[in-house]
C-alpha cells in the first residue's frame, strides 16, 4: 500500500500493551504477530511506537547486579554512547518536540535502569562508572531542558516554524509529498518571512541591542542557520527523483530560501545588533547563573563561581609577586610591562619556528626522564608531527594546539605588517618553552595516547578539567622543578599562567553577565598583556569558538585540582611521582573530584554528589 494511503491509527498506550505482551514472550517479531491487522503505521514506526519500544526493551534488560562475571558498566557505558549517537544521527530537525521526547526518554530509561543495578555489587571501578553515568545522564537531561526552553524563547521570533518543522520532518521519514501542497506551504512560509523582514526593517535596533531579546535573536539566528541546512538537504533529497516535486517546488523553494537568508540577516542586524558579514564583532550567548550551576554539578565541582573568581584572582597576585621578582632579575625594577615587552621580542626569524619546537618537546621529554615523573613510551615520544596554522585559524587560536600533532601559529606573508609583528611577539622563544610542552609531552600527545589505550570506553564523560587541567598542572609542576633557564623564561611562564587566572575571571564574569566582549578584551590587555590581536581572539576563541562555557576556565581550575591531589597522595608519601602521573593517565578524562574517589579508595556510595573543597580561601598555589 502507497505511504499515502496509509495512516496512524493506533494509541500509544494501546501499542504499549502490545509491546509489553510481545516483550513477555522474548522478540520484537511477536509484536509483529500480535499487532491487529487494522493498525497500520505510516512512514517507518513513528515517534510514538519508538518511543514505546524504548521503554519496553529497558524494562526487560535485568540489572547489571544479576550477570554472572563482573565486566561492571563499561558496556552500558558504549551503549549510551551509542543511543547518543544514534539520535544525532536520525532527529536534526531544529525545534523537533517529539524528537526531544525522545531523547528526554531514553536518558530517563538509562537513568532508571542504572538506579535497579546493586551498587554495592559493583566493582570498585564499576561504581566510579555508576557514578560517571548517572551524573552525565542527569547533566543530560538537565541540559536537554533548559536548551528547549532557550528555543521555545527564541522560536517567538519565528512564527513560521510549525509548518517548516512539519514538512522537514516529513523528509526526514522519507515521505512522498503532496507536492502541490508542499508548494503552497513553502509560499506562505516565505511570504510570513518577507513580511517579518519589511517589520524589522521599520523597528529602531538600537533599542534591542543588549536585551534580553538580543539573545533570543541570536539563538532564532542559529535555528533559521540549522533550518536553511534542513531545507537544503529536503531539496537535495527529492529533487530530480520525484517529477511532480520538481515541477510544482522549485519556485517556491528558491523563493522560501532567499526569505529565510534575508530574515535572518534582519534578525543579525536589527535584534542582535552585528552585521552578517562582520567578523569582527564578538557575540555570544552567555548562560546565567542557572546555566554555570548545571556545568559545575556536571564537572563534579562544589564551589559556586564567585568563589572560582576569588581563587584564580588570589592565583593572579601571587603570579604578579614572581613577575615583580623576575623583573628585578632582568635589571627593570618593578616594571614588568617593559619585562614582558622584552621577553615578546626574543622570537626566531620567518622559517625557523618548527625546528625550535622540535629541540624545546625534546628537551621537555629529556627532562621528564631525568626526574624520574612518568613513564613516556617511546612510540609516544616519537608518535608526534609539527603542523603549520592557517592565517583563518589564528584568529580564534594565536597561540600553539596540540595533540597528535603540534600546530604553530606564526605569522604568514599574507598578514599585514603589524600582524606579522603581533604574531612573532605572541609567539615567542619564552612563551614556545612554556607552551611546547604543554601541547605534546607530558600534556596533550600524551593524554591522546593514553586515551586510546585506557579505558576508552570513558570517551563520553571526557572534561576540559582534565584534558587541559593535565596540561596546566605540568606547566605548574615544572616551575616548582626549576624547568626555567632564567628570569626570561619564567616571565614565559608567568605569563601563560596569569593568561589562565584571567580566563576564570573573564570567562565566568561573562556568563554571569558581570562583563562584555569588550570588557574581556581589555582585561587580558591590562592586566595580563597580551598583544591586542591575540586578546581579541583569546576571547573570540571562547565566546564563539565552540568551546563549553567552562572550558577556559578548566585550565587552571582542573590544574589546581590535580595540584591538590598531587599534595595528598605523593607529598604525603603515598605513592612516587611516576606512580601518580601514571595513574591518572590510566583512568581517562573524567572529572577530577571522581578522579579522588578512584585514585584515594575514599568510601563510595550510588548518591555520592560533589562535595571537595579544593579551593579553600587562604590556599595560593
Amino acid at each position: 500500500m502507497p505511504c499515502s494511503q496509509v495512516s496512524r491509527q493506533f494509541t500509544f498506550f494501546d501499542e504499549t500493551r502490545m509491546i509489553e505482551s510481545a516483550s513477555r514472550l522474548g522478540s520484537y517479531r511477536n509484536w509483529r504477530r500480535l499487532k491487529p491487522s487494522g493498525v497500520t503505521i505510516r512512514g517507518g514506526y513513528g515517534l510514538g511506537w519508538t518511543i514505546a519500544m524504548v521503554a519496553a526493551i529497558f524494562a526487560t534488560w535485568p540489572p547489571v547486579a544479576r550477570a554472572q562475571h563482573d565486566w561492571g558498566l563499561a558496556e552500558w557505558v558504549t551503549q549510551v554512547s551509542a543511543d547518543l549517537e544514534t539520535l544525532d544521527h536520525r532527529y536534526r530537525v531544529p525545534l523537533d518536540e517529539a524528537a526531544h521526547e525522545l531523547r528526554a526518554q531514553v536518558l530517563r530509561n538509562w537513568l532508571v535502569r542504572l538506579k535497579q543495578a546493586d551498587f554495592a555489587a559493583l566493582s570498585r571501578a564499576a561504581q566510579i562508572d555508576y557514578l560517571l553515568l548517572r551524573a552525565e545522564l542527569e547533566y543530560r537531561l538537565q541540559q536537554l531542558e533548559l536548551e528547549r526552553k532557550r528555543q521555545r524563547s527564541a522560536a517567538a521570533l519565528l512564527p513560521y516554524h510549525s509548518p517548516l518543522v512539519d514538512l522537514l520532518k516529513a523528509r526526514e521519514e522519507a515521505e512522498q509529498p503532496q507536492a502541490e501542497s508542499l508548494a503552497g506551504t513553502l509560499d506562505e512560509i516565505a511570504a510570513t518571512a518577507e513580511r517579518l523582514v519589511k517589520q524589522l526593517h521599520k523597528t529602531n535596533g538600537d533599542d534591542l541591542v543588549n536585551t534580553p531579546q538580543r539573545l533570543d535573536g541570536l539563538r532564532a539566528a542559529e535555528l533559521l542557520q540549522a533550518f536553511q541546512r534542513q531545507l537544503t538537504d529536503m531539496d537535495r533529497f527529492y529533487n530530480g527523483y520525484d517529477p511532480d516535486y520538481s515541477w510544482w517546488c522549485r519556485q517556491p523553494m528558491e523563493r522560501l530560501t532567499k526569505a529565510l537568508a534575508a530574515h535572518r540577516k534582519a534578525i543579525r542586524e536589527r535584534i542582535v545588533g552585528v552585521a552578517e558579514e562582520d567578523d569582527d564583532t564578538i557575540i555570544g550567548q552567555p548562560i546565567g547563573r542557572e546555566g554555570l550551576a548545571i556545568e559545575l554539578r556536571h564537572e563534579w565541582i562544589a564551589h559556586h563561581p564567585e568563589e572560582l573568581i576569588a581563587l584564580a584572582e588570589r592565583e593572579m597576585q601571587w603570579c604578579e609577586q614572581q613577575m615583580l621578582a623576575a623583573t628585578r632579575q632582568m635589571g627593570l625594577g618593578e616594571d614588568w610591562r617593559s619585562a614582558l615587552q622584552q621577553v615578546k621580542e626574543h622570537h626566531v626569524p620567518p622559517g625557523e619556528q618548527p625546528q625550535l619546537i622540535r629541540e624545546l618537546a625534546w628537551e621537555a621529554i629529556r627532562f621528564l626522564e631525568a626526574h624520574d615523573l612518568i613513564t613516556v613510551p617511546p612510540l609516544a615520544a616519537n608518535g608526534w608531527r609539527v603542523n603549520m596554522m592557517s592565517p583563518d585559524r589564528q584568529r580564534l587560536n594565536p597561540y600553539f594546539l596540540g595533540g597528535d600533532s603540534i600546530i604553530v601559529s606564526y605569522p604568514t606573508d599574507t598578514m599585514t605588517h603589524a600582524e606579522k609583528l603581533m604574531s612573532m611577539r605572541s609567539n615567542n622563544v619564552h612563551f614556545a618553552r612554556a607552551t611546547v610542552h604543554h601541547e605534546l609531552i607530558p600534556g596533550h600527545h600524551l593524554q591522546y595516547y593514553a586515551l586510546r589505550r585506557y579505558r576508552p570506553y570513558r570517551e563520553l564523560f571526557g572534561t576540559p578539567f582534565w584534558m587541559e587541567g593535565w596540561a596546566l598542572y605540568w606547566e605548574m609542576l615544572l616551575w616548582d622543578l626549576d624547568f626555567a633557564r632564567g628570569p626570561e623564561d619564567r616571565m614565559g611562564m608567568l605569563f601563560w599562567r596569569k593568561h589562565r587566572c584571567a580566563r576564570i575571571i573573564f570567562s565566568l564574569n561573562y556568563h554571569l553577565g558581570n562583563m562584555t566582549p569588550e570588557q574581556c578584551v581589555q582585561f587580558l590587555i591590562d592586566q595580563v598583556g597580551h598583544e591586542p590581536s591575540a586578546a581579541a581572539a583569546e576571547v573570540r576563541r571562547s565566546i564563539m569558538g565552540g568551546y563549553g562555557p567552562l572550558y577556559q576556565a578548566a585550565y587552571m581550575l582542573g590544574g589546581l585540582q590535580l595540584r591538590k591531589l598531587h599534595d595528598e597522595l605523593v607529598l604525603h608519601g603515598r605513592m612516587t611521582n611516576r606512580q601518580f602521573h601514571d595513574a591518572v593517565l590510566r583512568e581517562h578524562s573524567i572529572p577530577i573530584e571522581v578522579l579522588r574517589m578512584a585514585m584515594t579508595g575514599q568510601p563510595l556510595s550510588a548518591d555520592l554528589q560533589p562535595s571537595w573543597r579544593f579551593a579553600a580561601p587562604e590556599d595560593h598555589q
